[in-house]
């Protein structure tokens, strides 16, 4: 299947590249509990590492097609897409060179603080039987990243993330380099979300979940985003 092979390059991808980035993005966020499809990977790299991880990509066969920040509707900063294509259907790298910033917040963070808020995780794909162990920012970290941005793939992201133990401070504190009614605003998003019925068809047949395992991981959500939002409120 088409699908597979582009999730097997992607998971073959991330072994053989240097092991100086931070995973962020879709398979960031599949290396908790409810792995979903993706063919883009997200990598934050270091400025001085940025040629030698666009020579590795090009060796395996990948074209550099961006190299700005202008072209992203969601990103600001220094950005370098590169693409391949498997039986004519794209997959993706994106490099964010030094840092990773929101056009939304303008909330900006630097490599090194994704580094230290990351950890070495075991990242899979929805059906590749497959996996990679990377460095992957961390539930928290992500969690905040996502808010910030607030697309509908990114709030799918938040409540499958909000299903694991999360320490809502940390989060918190993450948030605090954003403007303060940009991320109530975007809270306010996923809190009308969470309370749509026809977000349980779309959640749950990204993820592949019960109903079961839907409602305890909506159950969750409500509560760590209201805790979220609560503390960036008395701020």
């Amino acid at each position: 299947m088409k699908i597979l092979e582009r999730e097997a390059l992607c998971l073959d991808l991330l072994r053989k590249l240097p092991q100086k980035f931070v995973l962020i993005g879709g398979y960031a966020a599949s290396s908790f509990d409810f792995p979903r499809f993706s063919v883009d990977l997200d990598l934050v790299v270091k400025g001085k590492d940025a040629q030698g991880f666009a020579k590795a990509l090009m060796r395996e066969g990948f074209v550099l097609v961006q190299n700005a920040g202008e072209f992203s509707r969601f990103y600001k900063g220094r950005i370098m897409r590169f693409e391949k294509k498997v039986d004519s259907l794209p997959v993706s790298v994106d490099l964010f060179v030094n840092m990773v910033q929101s056009r939304q917040t303008d909330a900006a963070y630097s490599f090194e603080y994704l580094w230290e808020n990351s950890e070495i995780r075991r990242v899979v794909g929805s059906g590749a039987k497959d996996y990679a162990e990377v460095r992957v920012a961390n539930r928290e970290m992500l969690i905040a990243l996502k808010i910030n941005s607030m697309r509908m793939a990114d709030q799918r992201d938040i409540i499958a993330l909000s299903n694991g133990p999360i320490d809502a401070a940390r989060v918190i504190g993450h948030l605090r380099r954003a403007p303060r009614d940009r991320i109530l605003s975007h809270l306010d998003i996923i809190t009308a979300t969470l309370e749509k019925p026809e977000s349980k068809d779309s959640i749950k047949g990204v993820f592949g979940i019960s109903d079961r395992v839907y409602e305890r991981a909506l159950g969750k959500a409500r509560r760590e985003i209201a805790y979220v939002k609560e503390g960036i409120s008395r701020e």
